[in-house]
């Protein structure tokens, strides 16, 4: 079950040392390459300041949609742990993601990306948290996103998931990728679509070697890795025209499972202003809906 977020030791602040030990379990990563946080403040109640910052030679990609997507899963957790009190073995249950990025935002591959990023806490649920994010670079905004996110205990964990609490970890078949420009990737090693038969339908690939995505074996695809399957079912959806994704909401129905087939498919929406592009995108297993995303950019 979940637990209210006034049942919980809340001390709207943040500690003032933390070792690495503890900033990865408030992240939820073991890899301590692929944290971000930097240093953390509260800025009056609940309202707390947070740097990030990934120097240069990361192997974690530049300037896109999974590097700003880790940033703001990392800043939420990280909050709800030291500010909120929020159990670090407790589960989280991620309901919604909305992520609006500014139009040219670029770098190269591994190159350095700093920014700072305000979380604020928003009236909704007591047993969610539903926060805000501000991210700027350079004194510039370059993101504007909002999540919704609960927490069950472990007990509670293994009643809903029953005989899925265990996954053989990378070892289930990983079919071959569709080519990675197709999706907007340069390496097939970060393409998430396989073919899927013809149409705007792609089969998921669960390639577990990218640690932006898959940091340490889970039992089921993290919500990331389906925001980033989205976002390249899209760029699928409107090659060979080239597409700038701005806008991107997402809402997650159910567990993803490892051990069948999980299906994407894109529909391009009519009618949309001149100049850019939306998409529906919605995940299937099983014959039922597991998210359901809509992504809209620029055309270039």
């Amino acid at each position: 079950m979940s637990v209210p977020i006034d049942a919980l030791s809340v001390s709207p602040g943040l500690p003032e040392l933390c070792s690495p030990a503890e900033l990865g379990e408030y992240t939820h990563l073991r890899h301590s390459v692929t944290i971000l946080i930097k240093d953390w403040r509260a800025a009056g109640r609940d309202t707390f300041v947070l740097g990030v910052r990934r120097p240069v030679g990361r192997e974690t990609g530049g300037y896109d949609s999974r590097l700003l997507a880790q940033v703001i899963r990392q800043c939420g957790l990280f909050v709800a742990h030291a500010a909120y009190g929020v159990p670090t073995g407790h589960h989280t249950l991620l309901h919604t993601l909305n992520i609006t990025v500014e139009p040219g935002l670029r770098a190269d591959e591994g190159g350095e990306f700093e920014a700072v990023v305000t979380v604020a806490r928003k009236p909704g649920s007591a047993m969610r948290l539903t926060m805000g994010f501000h991210i700027r670079r350079d004194g510039a905004d370059i993101c504007l996103a909002d999540t919704e996110f609960g927490w069950i205990s472990p007990a509670a964990y293994r009643r809903v998931r029953g005989q899925h609490t265990s996954a053989d970890w990378g070892r289930w078949p990983v079919p071959v990728p569709v080519a990675p420009r197709l999706v907007g990737r340069a390496s097939p090693d970060d393409v998430l679509l396989a073919d899927g038969g013809g149409g705007r339908w792609w089969r998921l690939r669960n390639a577990v070697s990218n640690p932006l995505l898959f940091d340490h074996p889970v039992d089921h695809v993290p919500g990331l890795v389906l925001l980033e399957a989205a976002q390249q079912a899209a760029y699928a959806a409107v090659h060979p025209e080239s597409f700038e994704l701005t806008d991107v909401g997402i809402r997650y129905t159910r567990y993803v499972e490892f051990g069948e087939p999980c299906w994407i498919e894109a529909v391009t929406r009519p009618a949309v202003p001149a100049g850019r592009s939306a998409i529906d995108v919605t995940g299937h297993q099983g014959g039922r809906a597991v998210f359901r995303a809509r992504l809209t950019g620029l055309r270039a």
